[in-house]
């Protein structure tokens, strides 16, 4: 299995190195052709991953490169591309869990095609190359801090802002956990002559899913927050009354991010959630504090990976 991973990440290295517009990706069974041109796409940028059958199918078409995925004896795998007469063949150590074997012929692919890349004046090596790749470099970035500035907009209301700081642990490839908090700054209205002041510390918790992955990634979010809130009111010939109460909020974001290089990435979200416990408050029967039903969350901020 893992020499059939190293031998299809060869052949995907050649065709990027070619400027190939099509990879044209296989691999022999038990390996899945599959989940290599997934590892494909995330590493090599400015080619376009198709699949092709088990077998390789028949020569690539101008502009394409085949690359295929075998198996061979022992415990290493090895990687072949084809491009026109051009065969270039990639070995990998064995003893690699399958997904590390993946990541591995995918960043020797890569690293093939950039060397291939410089070569100008209409020569390019041909005939086989065999090297052995180097231990799988480490997982990307696993555990994600940041902080940003946020604006939130509840249905019913007064507007506000508050500084947002939160981080996410990557689980897998395309999903992470985020904890994250909002520090408000304290709020304060005199509706009908009474001094109503107000605060809270929302506390968020977050499930994502990774939709779209490379130099900019795309996440969906299940959002819960539990807000808590404390609210006092004073006026004169009132006595003074405050109440402090916790807020549920259920609902769904929508996150972008573009990597700025040495583990930093911009991200913008915009969340929807919906209150699952809100209630006025009132001072000798009137309403100074409304309940809001929903809250919207426009946020940006400044990301940054650690392993």
């Amino acid at each position: 299995m893992t020499s059939r991973l190293v031998a299809l990440g060869s052949l995907l290295v050649v065709a990027s190195t070619a400027r190939a517009e099509v990879l044209r990706v296989s691999a022999d069974p038990p390996l899945s052709g599959e989940r290599f041109a997934d590892a494909l796409r995330s590493y090599v940028d400015g080619a376009e991953v198709t699949l092709a059958s088990p077998a390789g199918g028949a020569e690539p078409t101008p502009g394409e490169v085949a690359v295929h995925l075998l198996s061979a004896e022992g415990r290493e795998a090895e990687v072949q591309m084809v491009d026109g007469e051009e065969t270039i063949l990639a070995r990998l150590p064995g003893a690699q869990r399958t997904e590390d074997l993946y990541r591995a012929a995918a960043l020797k692919v890569q690293a093939l095609l950039q060397r291939r890349a410089p070569t100008s004046g209409g020569t390019r090596p041909a005939g086989a190359l065999a090297e052995r790749l180097a231990p799988p470099q480490a997982e990307a970035d696993r555990l994600w801090l940041d902080a940003g500035f946020a604006l939130l907009l509840p249905s019913n209301g007064l507007a506000r802002e508050g500084l947002r700081l939160a981080t996410a642990l990557l689980l897998g490839r395309r999903f992470r956990l985020g904890l994250g908090t909002y520090l408000e700054a304290p709020q304060t209205t005199n509706p009908q002559g009474i001094k109503v002041s107000a605060w809270e510390i929302p506390l968020s918790l977050s499930l994502g899913f990774a939709w779209h992955q490379g130099r900019w990634q795309g996440w969906l979010d299940a959002v819960g927050q539990a807000a808590l809130r404390r609210i006092s009111a004073e006026a004169a010939g009132v006595v003074s009354s405050s109440d402090t109460a916790l807020s549920p909020r259920a609902g769904g974001a929508l996150g972008l991010g573009v990597g700025l290089g040495a583990g930093w990435r911009v991200e913008a979200r915009v969340a929807l959630l919906a209150a699952l416990a809100d209630t006025r408050y009132r001072v000798d029967g009137q309403v100074v504090w409304p309940a809001a039903r929903a809250l919207v969350l426009l946020e940006l901020g400044l990301a940054y990976g650690v392993r």
